[in-house]
């Protein structure tokens, strides 16, 4: 494959990668309302039900209703963690690229006044290859560990809402 071919390869995944980046971004913003509404779950029912009617009978509703909020908080913290503590690499400005051409352009004149334009696109060109196969593959790390903590949220949020579902029987059989 020659260097043409590859650095063509390697922006298309740079760009990929920053199109995903935006679309989990975009997933991240409707696990905050679920939370929402499992939290109120979570803090009507003890305060309605569990707070003052604990008996020996309802052990296994709460048990499941702690379970039930240990895993919500188990859904926040993954949460949290896809959201903070990533950075992503972007290109540098169109001046700063630039420029760089510009130095190895200068540097390229001064070896060899014949040879000069091949030897300076040639590096530009490896130069180009070089930022967006690293950059891709740095942010490609990034998108996977932000998806895979997403994933573990999102289950984990399940999770939790079938267990306070479930703790919720005794308190709709006592209606």
């Amino acid at each position: 494959m020659k260097i043409i071919e590859r650095k063509e390869l390697y922006e298309k995944l740079y760009f990929h990668e920053l199109d995903v980046r935006e679309k989990l971004l975009g997933r991240l913003k409707l696990p905050m309302t679920a939370f929402a509404i499992l939290t109120a779950m979570a803090f009507f029912l003890f305060n309605d039900n569990i707070k003052e009617k604990v008996d020996e009978q309802s052990c296994i509703f709460i048990t499941i209703y702690i379970v039930g909020c240990i895993t919500l908080l188990l859904s926040i913290f993954f949460f949290i963690k896809s959201w903070y503590g990533y950075t992503y690499k972007m290109i540098p400005n169109a001046v700063v690229i630039e420029n760089y051409y510009q130095e190895i352009y200068d540097f390229y004149f001064i070896q060899d006044k014949d040879k000069y334009e091949k030897w300076t696109n040639e590096a530009f060109d490896e130069y180009l290859l070089t930022m967006f196969r690293d950059y891709a593959a740095f942010n490609t790390v990034n998108n996977d560990k932000k998806s895979y903590n997403l994933y573990l949220s999102n289950t984990a949020m399940l999770i939790s809402l079938l267990l306070l579902s479930i703790a919720y029987y005794p308190y709709f059989s006592l209606i």
